[in-house]
């Protein structure tokens, strides 16, 4: 069950985009921890992905970019991620980031508003959709089953390798390195796209440095903790080879 907060939070954002879209909109759904069943109240971001049924002018666009950031402060969470895609889009594989919005912000968030999707990388928005399509809970419209394509296990193993390259380089010694790197281990080796403490609680196990993962673990649940960078940095090599090599046989 959604905690009563996070669920009147999704239907504020999802009335914005009614006030704003009007019949374009076709959905708005909740994906990352909250889809996931790792979310942690008041440490989790809330992630929600919305669809347009066609494409969106640049004043409509900053229109809904101010509006969902306005709407963001109320966020009971760490903050709001929000993306807007078209429906033909996320009915086909994916090319790159191809939304028409991403606008993020709240209590502890920074805001942030992009409106072209070919200036940001596209590997974070292809495992959203990943994620819409396996666990995504709708807010409003349909199933995301019948509105999101399903996408290969090979482009989200050359997603994941991309998150793990693009960690290494700015943001290697965080929590969200380690549990993006636990949650991309057990997607190679066991095709199992679930939340970041589950990957974590599957990589403690087999990671020789347990203690890396439950810094990283202890860091979500808002407790005190440290992150050694050279712990860190192994991990996430690791991780990059064995989702390289996965990717190299196809598997």
């Amino acid at each position: 069950m959604l905690a009563p907060e996070v669920a009147e939070f999704g239907d504020r954002v999802k009335d914005v985009l009614v006030h704003t879209l009007g019949g374009n909109l076709v959905g708005t759904y909740f994906v990352g921890s909250v889809a996931l069943g790792g979310y942690v109240p008041g440490e989790s971001d809330i992630d929600i992905l919305a669809v347009s049924d066609s494409a969106l002018t640049l004043p409509q666009k900053q229109r809904i970019a101010s509006a969902v950031v306005e709407a963001s402060a109320a966020c009971p969470a760490r903050g709001l991620e929000f993306t807007l895609y078209r429906r033909d889009v996320v009915g086909s594989p994916p090319v790159g980031a191809d939304f028409e919005v991403n606008a993020n912000g709240g209590p502890r968030m920074r805001t942030a508003m992009h409106l072209d999707a070919t200036a940001e990388p596209g590997f974070w928005y292809v495992l959203d959709r990943a994620i819409a399509r396996r666990s995504g809970r709708a807010i409003s419209g349909p199933p995301p089953r019948r509105i999101f394509a399903d996408i290969p296990r090979r482009t989200l193993l050359e997603a994941m390798y991309e998150s793990m390259a693009w960690h290494r380089v700015h943001e290697k010694a965080t929590l969200y390195s380690v549990l993006n790197a636990c949650r991309a281990w057990r997607f190679a080796q066991e095709d199992v796209l679930g939340s970041k403490l589950e990957g974590a609680a599957w990589a403690r196990t087999r990671w020789p440095d347990a203690g890396v993962i439950d810094a990283a673990v202890a860091l979500r649940r808002g407790e005190d903790a440290a992150l050694d960078g050279s712990a860190v940095d192994a991990l996430l090599s690791e991780v990059g080879a064995q989702l390289r090599a996965a990717t190299t046989l196809g598997c």
